[in-house]
């Protein structure tokens, strides 16, 4: 739980990062996803504007990559390699659930690296694109399938994970369809905050009372 906990709080800490509003059209989705989701140095120019704001913006991106990579990333890499293990019934049967969010999460830090590149280099190198196409688009759809085979393991829960399976399913399934059709909406994001809301709920149920959500051996 203390690693959904420290996810939580992380993630509350891109909110407080001052200047992190884009000098240009994000098409929907929020400043830092809008560059997640660049595909171009065209792209890069339209989202960073001009000066001052350029200047502004990209110590915010910055700052923000800071926090994802030391903080938020290594947060959620636990919390939801944790929540995985636990649902499994831990030892050797972490399962594919852990591995995909693991897997995301190194993709996320990777992303990072391309992002920092780009900083460093506005509008940044074409090729760079081609590398934050093939981190930010796996590494979200990886989540959404931690998200669903953790769904499933939820079934076995209990009737609180059952219920914890609703959002937590429908939010896995739901990330996967926005970044493969429309990832430029802002439910790509929301999707998967749903999920995890689910399962740290479902955790901290787990921390008080973990009779309510013991694992049902078939």
């Amino acid at each position: 739980m203390a690693a959904g906990a420290a996810t939580l709080v992380a993630s509350f800490g891109f909110g407080w990062i001052p200047n992190l509003v884009a000098c240009g059209p994000t098409h929907g989705a929020g400043a830092i996803t809008a560059f997640e989701l660049a595909r171009s140095t065209a792209d890069i120019a339209e989202l960073f504007g001009r000066e001052p704001c350029t200047s502004r913006f990209a110590e915010a991106q910055a700052r923000g990559l800071w926090l994802d990579m030391l903080g938020f990333i290594p947060a959620y890499a636990a919390f939801l390699g944790c929540g995985a293990w636990a649902l499994a019934g831990g030892g050797r049967r972490m399962g594919w659930a852990a591995l995909a969010a693991v897997v995301a999460a190194l993709l996320d830090e990777a992303e990072g690296v391309t992002m920092f590149a780009i900083l460093g280099s506005l509008p940044g190198k074409p090729w760079l694109f081609d590398a934050l196409f093939w981190t930010v688009r796996p590494k979200f759809f990886l989540l959404g399938v931690a998200e669903v085979l953790m769904a499933v393991s939820m079934l076995r829960h209990g009737w609180l994970g059952r219920i914890a399976a609703v959002p937590m399913g429908l939010g896995g399934l739901a990330g996967i369809a926005v970044i493969l059709f429309a990832p430029h909406s802002p439910w790509l994001i929301k999707t998967h905050n749903y999920a995890w809301i689910a399962l740290l709920a479902l955790a901290l149920v787990a921390a008080v009372k973990p009779v309510w959500v013991a694992r049902r051996v078939a």
